[in-house]
């Protein structure tokens, strides 16, 4: 079980690094929990997208399916991600198209998108931040106080 603080911490650091005013992908939902909070902090227009059918039904902001950087709509000003497994280059790869910052907070070494062989989650931080800073994005590194994988990778467009 994941530390209970993570959501409201993520959402305190996103709060602190974008303007409320964004449009907001938040990849890999869940229940919702990271949208609630950003929600409360003025973020209005957060989607939350999760492929998993346990959390399907007629939802208010939810897109049910799976988050593919290439086929993913247009439209968002902010792509976040907390503990989003498969989906945490896809979430890179879609602010790079994209030209928009992210934020994403991995839990574990799951590549979809792009090409990664190791198994270090530290590598595995170093992989993403490359990709970021070869599509000339400027990234940074914070933590989250929560136990467990809390390493935020934060990017802007150069």
């Amino acid at each position: 079980m994941g530390d209970s603080r993570r959501f409201s911490a993520f959402a305190d650091l996103i709060e602190r690094n974008f303007a409320p005013t964004l449009a907001v992908a938040d990849i890999a939902g869940g229940k919702g929990h990271l949208q609630a909070k950003l929600r409360k902090r003025g973020f209005g227009n957060v989607v939350s997208w999760d492929r998993r059918p346990k959390y399907a039904g007629p939802r208010r902001c939810y897109h049910f399916g799976l988050f593919d950087f290439r086929s993913a709509p247009r439209g968002y000003d902010l792509v976040v991600g907390m503990h989003p497994d498969e989906a945490t280059d896809h979430i890179v790869m879609y602010a790079a198209k994209h030209r928009i910052p992210f934020a994403v907070c991995p839990c574990c070494v799951k590549p979809s998108a792009t090409r990664y062989e190791g198994y270090r989650y530290e590598h595995w931080l170093q992989h993403l931040a490359s990709l970021a800073e070869a599509a000339r994005f400027r990234v940074t590194e914070a933590g989250l106080p929560i136990s467990g994988r809390s390493a935020v990778l934060i990017g802007w467009p150069a």
